[in-house]
């Protein structure tokens, strides 16, 4: 009995490494990425901006493309998110944000492994579970890409799960309540979860009911009411229910329907009551016509993740039942197995990154972006491009368009190297015509020019 104690102990301890190294991996990398450049400020830099402003008690104003100069919720309702904004009373560096995001996705795969304790009895196979979640390709991508809400969710759903599993009414409010505030759209996934609840347990028929409505009343008060009021138009991103839509590049889509399920060897859809709520969840991504939606990449699989995981819990919880826990474990292990194979040899996970060293060495060859960065004197406003702009989160920043005169910024700063990520120059239809132009604004002269990067200064501004 002793040595039986010892082994679950062993576990316990296993899944809490675990979790560390996916923290620290996540972390490594998406810090990185930060100091090569290689993060926007569409996305992070507007949330980035956001927080700060909060965190200093100051209007949460973000420059934006279909809503410039107004409060983030214009854009999307998103008021959970500022529970992070005492972060930035620890230390000014916008690494922190990219550090709690890894942080709170390794959270909620540690409350998944509980979850599944509570559901299988058994560590083991919750732990292998666990290591599935982790090895997720669209959860790492989640991870590593930029910063966004949906990422710093997944411990609340988590613990939505683990409220149900434990039979804790309050705490389920309490973790919806909050779920809800990370996303307007999230509503969604609180009729999933409802309807899953509803159908599930009967005693907690009330507690389902109120799961749906509450979430129903969140659509409509954010969506026809909140975001309407702080923008001054109407909700951007409702989905294009077409069926042209739908079938868009229906590959990739059926590609990422088979990656999502198969990394957890189908068994989420042993889950019959989560149906709707897979429903809701890719159909909201497949009839949209933005197709960054479609795949794996980017964040938005970070929303279905832990409810995945929770789909094959339940399910390996019935294969216990009908067989014994020795059955789970091979299964469990086999998912694990299938899970690691696909993250290293088919869709080459993101954080395999992490155990690079030139990754690390390719860091240092940006330092003089970060030199240059410091020419620009604080308080002022600038212009800058896409991976620049979120630099300046501590000021008025905006990021470089081909009408930057609308926002009369004291500095201009363009890095025009040669072979660079499209996205550094989101809203420029040409950078090289760009730049001319502004070599021929008589109301700008160049400030700095080392090589290929340029800083302009507002002649008004001169010394």
């Amino acid at each position: 009995m002793d040595l039986f104690g010892k082994r679950i102990n062993i576990i316990n301890i296993l899944a809490v490494i675990f979790s560390g190294v996916f923290f620290l991996c996540g972390a490594l990398v998406s810090i990185n990425r930060y100091w090569q450049f290689d993060v926007w400020y569409y996305d992070f830099g507007i949330f980035n901006q956001a927080i700060w402003s909060v965190s200093r008690f100051k209007s949460p104003i973000i420059d934006h493309f279909i809503v410039p100069g107004k409060i983030i919720f214009a854009d999307h309702f998103n008021p959970s998110i500022f529970l992070i904004s005492p972060l930035y009373w620890i230390t000014d560096r916008a690494e922190i944000l990219l550090i709690a995001q890894a942080f709170f996705v390794a959270i909620s795969g540690f409350i998944l492994y509980l979850v599944g304790i509570k559901l299988l009895k058994d560590k083991l196979s919750s732990l292998f579970v666990m290591l599935s979640y982790f090895l997720f390709t669209g959860l790492q991508n989640a991870v590593i890409t930029e910063f966004h809400e949906l990422a710093i969710m997944t411990p609340f759903l988590s613990l939505l799960y683990y409220s149900y599993t434990t039979k804790r009414k309050k705490l389920f409010i309490l973790s919806l309540l909050f779920l809800l505030g990370f996303k307007e759209s999230l509503f969604a996934l609180g009729i999933g979860v409802g309807f899953f609840v509803f159908f599930s347990r009967k005693e907690w028929r009330k507690i389902a009911l109120f799961t749906i409505l509450y979430s129903i009343f969140w659509a409509f008060l954010t969506i026809k009411v909140i975001i309407p009021y702080f923008s001054g138009q109407g909700y951007y991103y409702s989905p294009q229910l077409s069926l042209y839509t739908l079938f868009t590049d229906s590959g990739l889509k059926l590609k990422t329907l088979f990656f999502s399920f198969g990394t957890f060897l189908f068994l989420p859809l042993g889950a019959i009551w989560l149906y709707l709520l897979f429903f809701l969840h890719f159909a909201a991504r497949f009839f949209s016509d933005g197709s960054t939606r479609w795949g794996l990449g980017l964040h938005y699989s970070a929303e279905i993740a832990p409810s995945l995981v929770f789909g094959a819990l339940i399910t390996l919880q019935k294969i216990k039942k009908v067989f014994s826990i020795k059955c789970v474990r091979i299964i469990s292990f086999c998912m694990l197995f299938v899970s690691f194979f696909l993250f290293r040899f088919i869709l080459h996970g993101p954080f395999l990154l992490g155990v690079h060293p030139i990754f690390y060495q390719h860091s240092k060859d940006f330092s003089y972006l970060e030199k240059l960065i410091k020419k620009i004197p604080p308080n002022t406003s600038i212009a800058a491009q896409n991976n620049l702009a979120l630099r300046f989160y501590k000021q008025r920043s905006y990021i470089l368009t081909d009408t930057y005169e609308k926002n009369n910024p004291e500095y201009i700063f363009m890095d025009m190297r040669p072979g660079q990520n499209p996205n550094n120059f989101l809203g420029i239809k040409d950078e090289k015509q760009l730049l001319e132009r502004i070599k021929l604004d008589s109301t700008y002269k160049i400030y700095l020019h080392e090589g290929d990067q340029f800083i302009f200064k507002k002649i008004s501004y001169l010394k």
